[in-house]
């Protein structure tokens, strides 16, 4: 068999997201994992790899049969033993925090499992007779959200974590096939989007799963545009943050937000929602209301994480910087051992 190139330009690599969807629940399903339920499970990654973990959780809250927790700390909890499941990610297999995870893991006694593309991790996990979910290589880590999303939701739902999460995802990679579909047709929107949000801070909000989706996007405009960007999320934005826009007005800050709504609201929250929105569009210029397609909650989070990273592309051209430059992180990650 050939094997794949991954696409050139980031853009190429956000679009290539449902089908990467599929090879990544593919590769959870070949890696022999075993179903046996732990009592709670610890998601380890950062970065790129990261965000697959933070988004399972919120994406499949209803499915979780035990708790899951993303750990980002420089430690394991103090709960990790035995009985629990230590999920480590790192695209690269090469970062250093997550190896000492996977590491932290082994001594604790606790179940192991690998999500990467190779490198020492997979070869910890080998050595350790531990299973390993290999996804495809030649991604960066941001542009394989898609591959680590799968292949933790597949693994997940093997080991009784999150049953049915994997059916749920693999019914919905038809609509977001048409979302690529329609981004493709329709470039003109996330072009003005992007042109509006040039030169400014932009801070992404969004309640329940979009939460999450907001830390996705406000990575996506750090790493792609090389622009600031913040998240935050509903409700708990209303008891304090919302405050803080009054120093944007005041000061005549050149700040942009950015909020992610669902159809499918409680009504309590998208009235919130809606009295946000209102507040904060008086006190800067730029405000945006994004509304995701697709027939589930599910559906329209993934829609909106696509929309999202594709105007970060296009942020990066109205910026005048590579979406794919990051000697910035690759410096800052090699100075220690310097």
């Amino acid at each position: 068999e050939t094997a794949l190139m991954a696409p050139e330009t980031m853009l190429e690599q956000a679009l290539d997201f449902p089908r990467q969807l599929a090879s990544g629940l593919a590769a959870a399903a070949t890696a022999g994992i075993a179903a046996s339920r732990p009592q709670a499970v610890a998601l380890c990654g950062l970065g790129g790899s990261a965000a697959g973990g933070r988004l399972l959780a919120a994406l499949f809250a209803d499915q979780l049969a035990i708790p899951v927790v993303a750990v980002d700390t420089t430690s394991l909890p103090g709960w990790i033993g035995t009985d629990t499941l230590v999920v480590c990610t790192s695209y690269s297999g090469a970062t250093a925090e997550t190896l000492d995870w996977w590491d932290q893991a082994g001594r604790s006694g606790a179940q192991r499992i690998a999500v990467t593309a190779g490198g020492a991790l997979a070869a910890r996990a080998d050595a350790a007779g531990a299973p390993c979910v290999v996804v495809e290589a030649g991604f960066q880590p941001r542009g394989a959200l898609g591959l680590l999303l799968g292949a933790l939701v597949g693994a997940l739902d093997a080991v009784g974590a999150a049953p049915g999460s994997a059916a749920l995802l693999a019914a919905a990679i038809p609509s977001t096939m048409l979302v690529v579909a329609a981004e493709r047709a329709n470039t003109a929107t996330a072009e003005a989007e992007a042109a509006r949000l040039a030169g400014h801070v932009v801070v992404f909000y969004g309640s329940a799963a979009r939460a999450a989706a907001a830390v996705r996007l406000k990575n996506q405009v750090n790493e792609n545009a090389k622009a600031t960007a913040f998240a935050g999320a509903l409700p708990e934005m209303a008891h304090n943050e919302v405050l803080g826009w009054l120093g944007s007005k005041r000061h005549d800050l050149p700040a942009a937000a950015v909020f992610l709504r669902d159809k499918d609201e409680p009504v309590a929250a998208a009235d919130l929602h809606g009295r946000i929105v209102g507040l904060v569009a008086g006190d800067c210029p730029t405000v945006l209301e994004w509304h995701g397609q697709g027939n589930s909650e599910l559906e329209r989070t993934l829609a909106l994480l696509i929309h999202g990273d594709v105007v970060s592309c296009y942020l990066a051209d109205c910026e005048g910087v590579e979406a794919l430059d990051i000697a910035r992180l690759t410096g800052l990650k090699a100075a220690p051992a310097e």
